[in-house]
């Protein structure tokens, strides 16, 4: 290549690096909220001992008693909270939230998480609530957030205002960008948990549902998908996915497009670095069933099967 030409393709280059700076720059997705949202999920065994499970995260749901209150809300992939729903088990085992320490000392201390103790089948009456349709892996429940302030977790919470309107989800389509974070095998809270977080497109969003298994030796399932141009590992199931408007396109109506919450990982494909999203109607839809008498969800619209 001569100096000429090198230095043409040098220039692009660096206008692209530029470019992509520059979107990066007002990228509205705040990094440090999804981090503290994200909740590691570990089972433990008989033998007291943990081993990485999935991720969850945070969502806040205002008060109607208390404008300034909210609700600590965990949101997963239910074939990680109930293993009998895919044929899995039918022991619902321990679980243990890790969260990262609001304080840490590394020269004094050991280990800079806590844990929020999960009790499942030991201790009755802890239910988590699920959409009313059987294809969605989507699973919730309500945390107990002075347990959480008096343990000392560093945390925070997805507002609501993070879920989609309809006109958005419908503009979010093949080749939209997409995000994700959770926890990695290898990198999962020895001394701090930190959130992987992964990028990639949509890949489709079909009309059919997608036929897959959560265990060796599970029954497929059912699930309705959206499919993820992402190379998702299993311990990310549960991991929120936001449609993430990184590069500057084509404003509709002139409205900057917002980074929003769209789903929760579900299943995935190694070998075809695909991996399959439930979509956050689901969630939406869920929240309302419960009929919780101080939830206030007058922001968010109803949806319609369209929006999936």
């Amino acid at each position: 290549m001569n100096l000429r030409l090198r230095a043409m393709v040098s220039g692009t280059f660096l206008s692209l690096l530029c470019a992509a700076a520059v979107g990066q720059s007002a990228f509205p997705v705040k990094f440090d909220v999804i981090r503290k949202s994200d909740v590691f999920i570990y089972k433990r065994g008989a033998d007291g001992q943990t081993t990485p499970a999935g991720t969850g995260f945070l969502i806040a749901i205002p008060l109607k008693s208390n404008p300034k209150g909210s609700y600590t809300v965990l949101v997963t992939a239910r074939h990680l909270v109930d293993p009998a729903w895919l044929g899995c088990s039918t022991i619902m085992p321990d679980l243990v939230l890790r969260f990262n320490k609001k304080y840490f000392d590394p020269t004094t201390e050991e280990s800079g998480t806590v844990d929020y103790e999960f009790p499942g089948d030991s201790q009755k009456g802890l239910k988590w609530m699920e959409p009313k349709d059987d294809s969605a892996d989507i699973a919730w429940r309500i945390l107990d957030a002075s347990k959480l302030k008096a343990l000392g977790a560093d945390y925070d919470a997805l507002a609501i205002s993070s879920f989609p309107r309809p006109e958005e989800i419908s503009r979010i389509d093949t080749g939209s960008p997409i995000l994700s974070a959770g926890l990695m095998t290898g990198a999962s809270g020895r001394i701090r948990n930190y959130p992987i977080f992964k990028f990639g497109y949509v890949s489709s969003r079909p009309d059919e549902k997608v036929n897959a298994t959560a265990c060796p030796n599970g029954k497929q399932h059912a699930f309705t998908n959206w499919m993820i141009a992402a190379s998702l590992v299993p311990g990310s199931s549960g991991s929120p996915i936001f449609f993430a408007p990184l590069v500057s396109g084509a404003k509709p109506s002139g409205e900057t497009p917002r980074a929003v919450l769209i789903g929760v990982q579900s299943s995935s494909f190694p070998g075809w670095d695909i991996a399959g999203m439930s979509p956050i109607q689901f969630l939406i839809d869920s929240l309302k069933d419960a009929h919780m008498p101080d939830f206030d969800l007058s922001t968010l619209e109803s949806g319609t099967p369209a929006s999936r």
